[in-house]
């Protein structure tokens, strides 16, 4: 083979590599676990963590519902309890992998009621980038009108 065929090769795989690259990106060819709870445990209590500690500075307490227990939705609940003693609600549900939505709702005494005239959802991506999920997540609420 002549030096010339062999840049000829090597420039015709660059050009498939720079079209791969260059490719729309497929989220489902992520690394996502099998197992959604190890989603929940890796990437979403992490998420939430991270959050709750900021919230905390604010004075604002964020802990898991404990009580919550639904075999078929393996996502966490949430309740933030604010400053001024109001509580809020933080639902996920969706179906692993297919989808993730975070529902906020304004919270009741007894921790199975909440206001749907008062709710947001949004839709999250599933991905075990917290930075992209932490990043959806501001930009949702930040369109949000309630």
């Amino acid at each position: 083979m002549t030096f010339t065929a062999q840049i000829d090769d090597l420039t015709t795989a660059l050009r498939h590599t720079r079209s791969r690259l260059l490719a729309p990106l497929d989220l489902r060819q992520q690394q996502l676990p099998r197992d959604p709870e190890i989603f929940v445990e890796d990437t979403l209590y992490y998420v939430m963590d991270e959050w709750g500690q900021d919230l905390r500075e604010k004075g604002h307490v964020l802990e898991e519902d404990l009580g919550w227990n639904d075999s078929r939705n393996h996502y966490p609940r949430y309740v933030l309890r604010m400053a001024g003693g109001s509580l809020v609600q933080l639902h996920f549900t969706g179906e692993y992998p297919a989808s993730l939505y975070l529902t906020i709702s304004k919270g009741f005494r007894h921790g199975q009621q909440f206001s749907d005239a008062r709710q947001v959802q949004i839709d999250l991506p599933i991905t075990t980038d917290a930075n992209v999920i932490l990043l959806s997540l501001l930009n949702a609420l930040k369109d949000t009108t309630v």
